[in-house]
């Protein structure tokens, strides 16, 4: 009888792995025929530099480190980008998921409207993504717009207010360890619509998360007399921490890989010169192998706080 129950369990989660491969087979085909030949040539690239030719086509001359030494030792900007892209990644990061599992709970409750509330946090993530951010980005309204943005922010900038890491700097220099959180909450209130515009996938999974945990649970929770504060910090918070885990992954690679970011900027102005493909390269895989790290990390760390329900 043992012996057929562990049968069938082995079965049944050898089922499962097959899914999980099936699932991924289109994009493991996608990536071995399409783009893993164009990763190779990257990474090749990035020993090289990479000449245009008068008469057409590109002549490669091996150059080995010299490309990634430029932009470690040489170049003025690559450093500096990096570090405040890294910065701004983690400051918002926290922002981002603590308002997507706020904004979510709100959202799990029984409300009138729940349905238009949950489409009107997701629609910035359709107008930011494809063919609708290229066309809203040349248009004439979209840029009026961004001209607007680019004018309250110089003012903002020339008067002081939420200036982001001066403020931070100013409270730490005069010894107010405390007061930091107040400049995070400055920083928060200055780039409010950035933090609601990059976080409606994440609204989306914590939701997912939430409507999985039975209801029964609570149920019993109250009958013990558990308060809603700590129903949230005994059920809700571990239940849904794998979540969080996957959140965070998600927040990182999307900050640091937005076309607004400042190295991804800066890979695009050095790959347009005319010999600037093998330090555009060079770049791409500096700050490839960061982000492998920065996720390593983060993953990690997130990991020792994180409960996985056992199932039998």
């Amino acid at each position: 009888m043992d012996g057929e129950k562990k049968k069938g369990y082995w079965t049944y989660h050898r089922k499962k792995q097959l899914s999980y491969w099936l699932m991924v087979l289109p994009f493991l085909l996608g990536f071995l025929v399409i783009y893993l030949g164009i990763y190779l040539s990257s990474f090749r690239f990035s020993f090289e530099t990479i000449r245009l030719l008068p008469e057409g086509g590109f002549q490669q001359i091996w150059v080995g480190l010299q490309n990634y030494r430029y932009i470690l030792t040489e170049d003025p900007d690559f450093r500096n980008n990096l570090t405040a892209s890294i910065l701004e990644m983690a400051l918002f990061m926290i922002f981002i998921v603590v308002f997507s599992l706020f904004i979510a709970v709100l959202l799990n409750r029984k409300m009138a409207g729940r349905g238009f509330f949950r489409a009107m946090f997701f629609i910035p993530v359709i107008l930011a993504t494809g063919f609708v951010a290229k066309a809203d980005m040349h248009s004439m309204v979209m840029q009026s717009v961004m001209q607007g943005m680019e004018d309250s922010s110089a003012a903002a900038g020339a008067t002081g207010m939420f200036s982001d890491w001066d403020v931070m700097r100013i409270l730490w220099s005069l010894g107010l360890y405390a007061a930091p959180l107040s400049g995070f909450a400055a920083m928060a209130a200055n780039r409010i619509i950035d933090i609601i515009n990059q976080s409606g996938v994440q609204i989306l999974i914590f939701l997912a998360g939430l409507q999985s945990i039975s209801p029964a649970i609570y149920e019993s929770a109250d009958i013990d007399g558990a308060t809603g504060w700590e129903s949230f910090w005994l059920i809700t918070f571990p239940m849904i921490s794998p979540l969080i885990l996957v959140n965070i992954v998600y927040t990182i690679i999307d900050s640091l890989t937005r076309p607004t970011n400042s190295i991804m900027i800066q890979v695009d102005d050095y790959r347009g010169l005319r010999d600037g493909m093998g330090v555009a390269s060079a770049m791409a895989w500096t700050y490839f192998l960061v982000i492998i790290v920065l996720l390593a990390a983060a993953t990690a760390i997130t990991s020792l706080y994180v409960y996985y329900q056992q199932k039998d």
